[in-house]
């Protein structure tokens, strides 16, 4: 589940997928956000926390949906050292958390300092998750509203609904 968390807002629709292809690629972020008046974030270390308000499983009571959300917030919070050139154009596992080299983009707007991203993850045999994150990004912190879809094999769509916050805390 680490792979599951973080985010941005705005209000365009998804113009940074240049080519169409329902990804949005390194070169079309760096466009989106040279083209936007993007500014560009801090290098350094940045701490990221994710927490969750609620989350849709109608199966499970209060004391299991809690303790899945907190399980969730715990894998997906981290550190990460973030180098100048990442600075001005972070990549999915810079938002997405541990593990989200297997992440796509599906959108990335940005207008100023609001975002409004979408990541989709393959968790390995485990389901897939998609990450829709609204909200600031600054030069030195972020906070977004997340919504979270987790499709698992067993359990089905587990939809989670919560603030993804980031800071950058100095150098690495």
């Amino acid at each position: 589940l680490a792979p599951l968390v973080a985010g941005l807002a705005s209000c365009s629709d998804n113009s940074a997928d240049r080519n169409g292809d329902g990804q949005v690629d390194g070169r079309e972020r760096a466009a989106e956000m040279a083209n936007d008046a993007f500014i560009p974030m801090q290098a350094g270390r940045w701490d990221t926390e994710f927490t969750f308000k609620d989350i849709d499983v109608p199966s499970l009571n209060k004391a299991q949906k809690a303790k899945i959300m907190a399980k969730v917030a715990e894998g997906s919070s981290s550190s990460s050292c973030l180098t100048e050139a990442e600075a001005k154009n972070p990549g999915a596992d810079f938002f997405g958390g541990r593990g989200a080299d297997n992440c796509v983009y599906r959108k990335f707007d940005i207008a100023g300092q609001n975002a409004n991203m979408t990541l989709s993850c393959n968790m390995e045999g485990m389901g897939s998750v998609e990450m829709t994150m609204r909200g600031v990004l600054g030069d030195r912190q972020f906070n977004f509203d997340t919504d979270v879809v987790m499709r698992l094999p067993i359990v089905g769509k587990v939809k989670l609904q919560g603030m993804a916050t980031g800071r950058n805390v100095g150098k690495c």
